[in-house]
């Protein structure tokens, strides 16, 4: 029995199935138990599901300002509580740098950029290119000048790394930025979707062969394994739980860490 589009899955759904993996993914890099390698299997994926995700929800969302706002109020809060809870609850061989906002941020921050470009082209008011292409340099010149800040004023450098997400510091860095805006480019083309999911899955595989231990440390590559829900994924919203999804992010996080404190003590 062949499967019809509609029979696949939501983006709802694709989500839920991200968050689980997730939820693995952050066992194995948080608690401070050992635990199996194929939980940071599981977690491979993730990534690239919320990035094609997030070019679903830009294209179909009402307000794509608002949207940005949420993911940066989300990197906000995030930063705050890596920063809170690492003070004042150190676990010892456990650290906490997860933050998915500030990359799914500019990710859509590219999508956004993207649009003002082609809008531009269209009407032939090239003065919004020029300020795009200011403002993409400027981000870069802030990723490369952070180090340099924090060497000379450490409170100054480490408040500007936590305000402003930047390419080069971001989860995934520029990759995932990339990842993202060529998931909007091709939002309605599926098999360019999947094709950009097998490039970059062979360039983590590249990158893992020449540094070796492909199934125990260097496993990126396994993102391939995310074609096989985003090809299911059938165009429909599904529910709808706006914050659902960020008030799980940064709690299952902190449970998690929270339940190292407590172990180690």
């Amino acid at each position: 029995m062949k499967l019809s589009l509609k029979d696949g899955i939501t983006s709802f759904e694709l989500k839920i199935l991200g968050i689980i993996l997730m939820t693995f993914d952050h066992l194995g890099a948080f608690l401070v138990l050992q635990t199996p390698v194929w939980f940071g299997w599981l977690g491979r994926p993730v990534a690239t599901i919320f990035l094609f995700t997030s070019a679903q929800g830009y294209h179909y969302t009402k307000n794509k300002k608002k949207y940005l706002l949420r993911l940066l109020i989300g990197f906000w809060i995030m930063n705050l509580f890596n920063f809170m809870f690492s003070k004042f609850l150190p676990v010892e061989g456990v650290e906490l740098y997860a933050n998915i906002f500030g990359t799914i941020f500019l990710g859509v921050l590219a999508m956004y950029l993207y649009d003002i470009v082609k809008n531009s082209i269209k009407s032939k008011t090239y003065k919004n290119i020029i300020f795009v292409i200011i403002f993409v340099v400027g981000l870069f010149a802030l990723s490369f000048m952070i180090p340099t800040l924090m060497s000379v004023n450490l409170t100054l450098g480490a408040l500007i790394f936590n305000i402003i997400p930047t390419p080069l510091f971001v989860e995934g860095g520029v990759v995932y930025i990339v990842m993202a805006l060529l998931f909007y480019i091709f939002i309605d083309n599926k098999k360019a979707q999947m094709l950009v999911i097998l490039l970059f899955s062979a360039l983590f595989l590249a990158s893992g062969l020449s540094a070796g231990n492909i199934f125990t440390s260097n496993y990126q590559w396994m993102a391939v394994f995310s074609i096989i829900p985003i090809y299911l994924y059938n165009g429909e919203k599904g529910k709808s739980l706006k914050y659902f999804f960020y008030v799980y992010y940064i709690s299952h996080i902190m449970v998690i860490y929270l339940a190292s404190y407590f172990i180690s003590k």
